[in-house]
């Protein structure tokens, strides 16, 4: 074999080196003629992650070295890129940019610049997230639970996030009867709904869900509970009249009344409700609610007693406001005793 004698520089390059009978040797190096390897610096940013928003323009710099200077490719998904459409690259001496205008979701992705010359190559991988609305929420929407006030609904989380997790959901409802839509809480016994769902992260609220089937605020009716205490009032051969009170629980045939208050105030004030300037408390039909700015009165199972004017009073250290309303229960009419 014949000796190789290296220069004091000791830059080599990958070589064949042919032996006495003209055959090539391979795995030897001889000594090039000042060449250097490329090397890449880019941001320190890039490579921890590039995060952009839909629609913004996609920009990959570097900065290459190297004797001579190297030449630049850029590849995604293990392609090539090439200048077209909206990918544009520019490199001039010794840096490359790649750009990517108008980008979309599915420009998220890793994207490698390899840089070479005669005396070797040097990758880099630069990943990119574009973050753009979240889908919309899988639907139909289920209707699970039936009130007169609430109803309970069910959707499916969105199948694309829009690359950062959906940090709340935005519920819409429409009555039926009237062609725009609202977002107000509490629902009015009768009245006809449909429900859609938006999803909302950082990039902003997706496009609607399917929207659910029409459905009436209706009370839940159960069966009533038993007569009771029934007597013998009169009988003969031929008949007998007997007589029963009526049952404790009715299977839901009263309505609810629903009084909802808006209050505002700092500190919270307390709220006090009255029905005929008696304070009212918190019994088996009666529930009160103060979830500021919503404050709320119901009572179950609507008799004719509960006729009457109500008023809401919300008192703190700054003064104290009060607002009414007349309730009128209807029942059907009673004969007067002859």
């Amino acid at each position: 074999y014949p000796q190789l004698h290296t220069r004091k520089e000791r830059a080599w390059s990958k070589a064949m080196v042919k032996s006495h009978q003209g055959n090539p040797l391979p795995g030897h190096s001889v000594p090039s003629s000042g060449s250097v390897p490329p090397t890449i610096e880019v941001d320190v940013k890039l490579i921890e992650g590039l995060v952009v928003k839909s629609g913004s323009t996609i920009t990959l710099p570097a900065k290459m070295m190297g004797i001579p200077l190297p030449t630049a490719k850029w590849m995604s998904d293990g392609k090539d890129i090439t200048n077209e459409g909206r990918y544009h690259i520019e490199s001039v001496e010794s840096s490359t940019v790649l750009s990517i205008s108008d980008c979309q979701r599915a420009d998220t992705g890793e994207y490698v610049l390899t840089v070479s010359n005669p005396a070797g190559s040097k990758t880099v991988a630069l990943h990119v997230t574009v973050l753009d609305l979240p889908g919309p929420p899988i639907g139909p929407i289920n209707i699970l639970e039936v009130t007169p006030d609430h109803m309970m609904i069910q959707w499916r989380a969105p199948k694309d996030d829009g690359g950062t997790p959906v940090t709340n959901y935005v519920v819409e409802k429409k009555d039926v009867k009237k062609p725009w839509e609202y977002r107000v809480s509490g629902l009015f016994e009768g009245n006809i709904y449909e429900f859609r769902v938006f999803a909302e992260n950082v990039a902003g609220i997706s496009e609607p869900s399917l929207t659910s089937d029409p459905v009436k605020a209706t009370r839940a009716i159960t069966k009533p509970g038993p007569p009771g205490n029934p007597k013998l009032k009169d009988w003969s051969k031929s008949y007998a009249d007997i007589c029963w009170t009526k049952p404790t629980r009715d299977g839901g045939t009263g309505q609810i009344i629903s009084l909802i208050c808006r209050v505002k105030g700092r500190p919270d004030p307390e709220i006090t409700w009255t029905k005929d300037a008696r304070a009212l408390s918190r019994d088996k039909r009666t529930e009160i609610n103060s979830s500021f700015p919503l404050c709320e009165l119901v009572i179950s199972d609507a008799i004719r007693s509960d006729y009457g004017k109500y008023a809401i009073c919300a008192k703190n250290s700054s003064g104290q406001a009060q607002a009414t309303i007349v309730v009128n229960v209807l029942d059907t009419p009673v004969p007067n005793p002859q």
